[in-house]
């Protein structure tokens, strides 16, 4: 595999961060020996526990032998590398894959660097319970050229956490039709369908078989963040959360102006769900009561505390208490988020300090674009700027294409016929004697205009019409590196990929590639 490089931009907020402009962080990685540093942390009391529960929750698998022996190395002390996601239908889109493909390679060159066992971890958000920015999928039209929105076909709302929300056999089986028919037609599609076939009908089940089925051999280990076992283990954390949600709150609010940034909005002051009805509801004190949003139901404080004794499973954190919670739970060496992840874990840093606990270090996933031969060949034929067209799309280029086409003399006369007949016609309206001449005026001016638009609009026709194998070209571009004004990695689906190049494609990447804070593109 052919790895190319584009160069970050030094005043984005990942160049800065990289280059360790914000203090809001406890290691810097411009800094020397952060990890060795990092690895001196003592483990959690709890982590065989927190192993056993892993264990549990991963039993429904055919565990590999280094999936094992990384438990055992967990259930020891052994630290992770973590990160997490939601759980999106059937894996998408493409970034998460990414950030797995991150937790696998900077686990492995850690335990290299520092001869010791690092686990790799991958945290399935299953408490979230907004359903529709996980019920649908982008899949790349190749006869069109573009990407075509997949909805899975259901028209039920998930209220709860979506680990709680299961699709039906119909439902299920319409998706997976769908889907797969929305696929370019190769020798691996059928493999695709039978594996998509097997999948349990439960939302983070089928995400977890899943990505099982593409990691196991690197002994990466899932947990899902709704899983009751674990909410259990995490009772004694949560009673903390609820007990000093005052102190945690204000850390929050200090942290935002610290580091002057605010992109974690939320209207409450608890910072912790409950589920209540068959719906996950924000905690939010006032007046001396606890209340739900959605159900109009309030508690007293012990009310509270005696249901967290009683049955932790129905209480949740949200993006505030989240990361807290998955440092308080396992031994981390490195926590590995997406950019957004990475500026909002800035943001909560006052929050750690609140909670005296030293904040892992947090590194950027990296970032990847893949580019195929036609692509490739197609950006070289109209010597097209490959890393600008990845991260900024084409816009600029097909303006200035078609620009170096378009009749400039002829542009210009247009403009300068539509100013005059304003210029002529204002002139008129000062001689009107009446407003019903006026509005004749008027009338009749925005007849000449329409009739220079019309023009203007068929003369714009008929350059996109002659130029159309180039502009059809250019489409083809950024469909497939910047689709839908955005980075490839965004809108793509994982399994388009395996379907149309290799079902060994990922495998491919571990192990060619080394961790890289930059953008990378890969020939594939």
């Amino acid at each position: 595999m052919n790895i190319l490089t584009v160069k970050d931009d030094r005043q984005s907020f990942l160049g800065r961060y990289i280059a360790g402009d914000f203090k809001n962080y406890d290691y810097q990685l411009n800094e020397q020996e952060i990890y060795g540093r990092r690895h001196q942390q003592p483990a959690h009391p709890h982590t065989s526990e927190l192993a056993a529960v892993i264990g549990d929750y991963m039993r429904d698998l055919e565990l590999t032998e280094l999936q094992r022996t990384h438990l055992s190395a967990l259930a020891s002390g052994a630290q992770v590398v973590i990160g997490g996601q939601q759980a999106g239908l059937f894996i998408s889109p493409l970034y998460t894959i990414h950030k797995i493909i991150s937790i696998i390679v900077h686990a492995r060159e850690q335990s290299a660097a520092l001869g010791s066992t690092i686990v790799p971890v991958f945290w399935i958000a299953g408490e979230d319970h907004d359903f529709s920015e996980v019920n649908h999928a982008y899949l790349y039209d190749n006869d069109k050229h573009r990407m075509q929105k997949l909805k899975v076909a259901t028209k039920r709302e998930a209220e709860d956490s979506v680990s709680h929300f299961s699709l039906t056999e119909d439902e299920m089986t319409a998706t997976i039709e769908q889907f797969v028919s929305c696929l370019h037609e190769t020798a691996r599609t059928k493999v695709i369908y039978e594996k998509l076939i097997q999948l349990p009908m439960n939302w983070t089940a089928h995400f977890k078989a899943l990505v099982h089925e593409l990691f196991k051999d690197y002994g990466l280990i899932l947990i899902d963040s709704a899983d009751p076992a674990l909410r259990k283990l995490e009772q004694e954390t949560l009673l903390w959360m609820f007990d000093h949600h005052y102190e945690i709150n204000e850390a929050f609010h200090q942290g935002q102006k610290e580091m002057d940034s605010y992109s974690i909005e939320t209207t409450t002051n608890v910072h912790l769900f409950l589920s209540e009805e068959g719906k996950r509801q924000l905690l939010n004190y006032e007046e001396g009561r606890y209340h739900l949003g959605k159900s109009g139901i309030s508690y007293s404080e012990e009310e509270i505390r005696t249901l967290i004794k009683n049955s932790p499973e129905r209480f949740s954190n949200n993006v505030v208490t989240r990361p807290l919670m998955e440092e308080l739970m396992f031994n981390t060496l490195t926590f590995i988020g997406g950019p957004a992840e990475v500026r909002y874990w800035g943001e909560l840093h006052t929050v750690f300090k609140a909670a005296k606990r030293e904040m892992p270090i947090v590194l950027p996933r990296m970032r990847l674009t893949y580019i195929d031969d036609r692509i490739s060949k197609l950006v070289e034929r109209y010597e097209l700027p490959l890393a600008e067209v990845v991260t900024e799309g084409l816009d600029n280029q097909t303006d200035h294409f078609l620009q170096q086409d378009t009749n400039q003399s002829l542009v210009a006369e247009l403009d300068k016929t539509s100013a005059s007949l304003q210029q002529q016609y204002q002139q008129m309206m000062t001689l009107a004697e009446s407003e019903q001449v006026k509005r004749m005026i008027e009338s009749n001016l925005k007849h000449h205009l329409k009739q220079v638009d019309y023009f203007n609009k068929a003369y714009n026709k008929e350059l996109h019409q002659r130029n159309r194998t180039v502009l059809n070209h250019f489409n083809e571009i950024e469909a497939f590196l910047h689709p839908r004004g955005g980075l490839q990695e965004r809108t793509w689906h994982p399994l388009v990929m395996l379907n149309n190049y290799s079902m060994s494609l990922f495998d491919d990447v571990i192990e060619s590639i080394t961790y890289s804070l930059e953008h990378r593109i890969i020939e594939i």
